[in-house]
């Protein structure tokens, strides 16, 4: 039997990895002789890089860049012959910060732009920029600076550009950008289809998790409004645009394409072709409802299994009972958790609770074989 496992990781406690090994653990007690193909999955976010370098086993480059507030930090992309991918949460990553750090007004993306600058340097001819986990709501202004466009800015100014400068821009030229970009293919994976701007848009819907207080909300929009105008007023309103801050709105700008994250890592990561040779395919999150109906892993993973004719079974930290258009999705679907426990005991035991569930799926399908 081939047994292909692609979790999306379960946030808080397992990572994709750390939840593939999980189940393997659990079915290969039943299914000794069993072949398993183990292809953690993201969505862009937190761990993209950890499942590029697991599947292709390949080596991270590391180098020094500037984090969400203009400090040096370490951050990595992976390089894999002419490709390169990178995680914007590496350089400008929200999880650097406690809550109380956070301060929006001078989060600046440039670090993402050297991330882009070194895969540029090494060659490569493909981009792919996962861009989930971001502490940063400066429309991509700093990720534009480090890779050449010149900020007219009214009044004193120093480098980077942060959130706070927004207003103050004048006049933003992207011919000077690093002339290698317009032969370099620059792909988005990422779930987030919000547009730059207004009630859906990066500073109203993502804001608040990066510090934005409720009344600012309104006046940093306006801000965001002026600075798009002066890079590009076609892309404001294009979805997937507020990603990251509005690094989105910036990597469309200068001529990114935006695609499904799931599907842009599961194709780099062959899954459509491994699930093809499957008997049995096996995806989970941390918790699944009827959002993982709009570009989540398990939902991708449940439409190639279907395409190719393979039985999936969806195993999650936790299933809400009211998501039956989800659930219609697998050909089962369970919880790692059968009994009442508290939050803190079923993250702290989720490895566990996740291999004991899987050897108990597996028994029930060895009883039907």
């Amino acid at each position: 039997m081939k047994i292909v496992i692609a979790p999306d990781s379960f946030k808080g406690s397992l990572t994709a990895i750390e939840a593939a090994r999980a189940v393997q653990e659990g079915f290969s007690t039943i299914f000794e002789s069993a072949s398993f193909s183990l292809i953690p999955m993201s969505d862009g976010g937190e761990g993209t890089l950890s499942s590029f370098k697991y599947v292709l086993d390949r080596p991270l480059t590391t180098i020094r860049v500037k984090n969400a507030y203009g400090y040096q930090k370490e951050a990595a992309l992976l390089i894999n012959d002419e490709d390169a991918f990178i995680e914007s949460a590496s350089a400008v990553g929200i999880t650097d910060f406690t809550a109380d750090q956070l301060n929006p007004l001078y989060s600046t993306s440039y670090g993402v732009g050297e991330l882009i600058k070194a895969a540029l340097d090494a060659g490569c001819s493909r981009i792919t920029i996962g861009l989930g986990g971001s502490a940063v709501n400066d429309g991509g202004a700093g990720m534009l600076e480090a890779l050449g466009a010149t900020f007219k800015v009214d009044g004193h100014f120093h480098g980077p550009v942060r959130l706070k400068d927004l207003p103050l821009l004048q006049a933003v030229e992207l011919a000077t950008l690093d002339n290698r970009i317009a032969s370099t293919e620059i792909v988005i994976a990422s779930d987030v289809n919000n547009p730059l701007t207004g009630s859906q848009g990066a500073t109203a819907v993502f804001g608040p998790q990066k510090g934005v207080s409720s009344e600012d909300i309104q006046v940093i929009d306006t801000w965001m409004q002026h600075y798009a105008s002066l890079v590009s007023r076609d892309r404001i309103h294009t979805p997937g645009s507020g990603a990251a801050g509005g690094l989105g709105f910036a990597l469309l700008s200068i001529g990114a394409k935006f695609e499904q994250g799931a599907k842009v890592i599961g194709q780099a990561l062959n899954l459509p072709e491994a699930i093809k040779q499957a008997d049995l395919v096996i995806t989970g999150e941390g918790k699944s409802d009827n959002q993982t109906l709009y570009g989540k892993v398990p939902h991708y993973v449940a439409e190639l299994a279907a395409a190719a004719k393979k039985p999936v079974i969806l195993i999650s930290g936790g299933l809400d009972p009211d998501a039956e258009k989800l659930t219609e999705c697998f050909t089962a679907s369970f919880s790692i958790t059968h009994s009442p426990s508290t939050l803190d005991y079923a993250i702290e035991h989720a490895f566990e609770l996740t291999v004991k569930r899987s050897r108990e799926i597996a028994k029930l399908i060895n009883l039907r074989l």
